[in-house]
């Protein structure tokens, strides 16, 4: 450095400047301890994400009603609804949760947040109810930690084309999950159709727009297969509009993938010629 100069005299060319995110969303850090009658609201949300542990066989807590499959009121049991949801198993875990923002449309015309209705479904071992007309926000999530998830996840799905669908990707049964890599303004190319959960023909990426897990210049988001719905039923969150659908035996949502989930993903397999 130059004598009386607070500039170096050479450049900076270790360091790049830090790639800004897409999204608003923070990862949490702290993890939770759930009992099985636990629902979202004692839930210690950071942001609308949080962090949770469920102990075993909640399916057997007979105080514990769970209330749709794939996306649950804020008032159903958590750890219940996940077993429901095959995303946890009977002996409990680590999962990762989403609360549902009250979307745009609803806020301004003071509706409530969550959805008209909720479908319900079943695992093997356990059952949730469908219900209409349950005021207030929504949560769903997905597994991070349990017995059954391979130390290894699967390598990230690269979407080429904004257009490419749910219904494409290798998802084979309800609760399995994947993590898609999506181009940026893939809003309005395709279809969309549902709120919070979507329709098997929706086009993923326009999904992760909507549900604010990445912005306009695309980037990384977790897909969860769900039970079948009932309904879709469309919104407005910004500029992106979906629309309403009939129901389907499949459903799908996405969610803000966690650095650890992120590092326990494979690599890509290479093929040489």
């Amino acid at each position: 450095m130059a004598k009386g100069s607070l500039k170096p005299t050479h450049p900076r060319t270790c360091c790049p400047e830090p790639v800004p995110i897409s999204h608003d969303l923070q990862e949490p850090k702290a993890v939770q301890v759930l009992s099985c009658q636990a629902t979202g609201h004692d839930i210690r949300w950071q942001g609308n994400m949080a962090r949770v542990v469920c102990p075993a066989h909640c399916e057997r807590e007979p105080a514990a009603v769970a209330v749709g499959t794939g996306v649950h009121p804020l008032g159903s049991p958590i750890c219940l609804g996940a077993i429901v949801d095959r995303v946890l198993p009977v002996y409990g875990g680590e999962m990762m949760l989403t609360k549902a923002a009250p979307i745009q449309a609803q806020r301004i015309l003071g509706q409530p947040a969550g959805l008209e209705s909720y479908s319900g479904g079943e695992s093997n071992v356990a059952v949730s109810v469908s219900a209409t007309g349950l005021k207030g926000e929504a949560w769903h999530g997905y597994p991070t930690d349990t017995l059954d998830l391979s130390p290894s996840l699967p390598p990230e799905h690269v979407v080429q084309d904004c257009m490419e669908t749910f219904d494409k990707l290798p998802l084979e049964t309800f609760g399995d999950s994947v993590i898609i890599n999506c181009p940026g303004r893939c809003g309005g190319a395709g279809k969309l159709a549902g709120t919070l959960i979507y329709s098997p023909d929706s086009s993923m990426c326009w999904a992760a727009e909507h549900a604010k897990v990445i912005g306009p210049r695309g980037g990384r988001a977790m897909v969860t297969r769900r039970h079948g719905q009932n309904e879709f039923f469309g919104s407005t969150e910004g500029s992106e509009q979906s629309q309403d659908a009939p129901g389907a035996n499949a459903s799908y949502t996405v969610a803000l993938p966690t650095s650890d989930v992120l590092a326990r993903m494979a690599a890509p397999k290479k093929t040489f010629l």
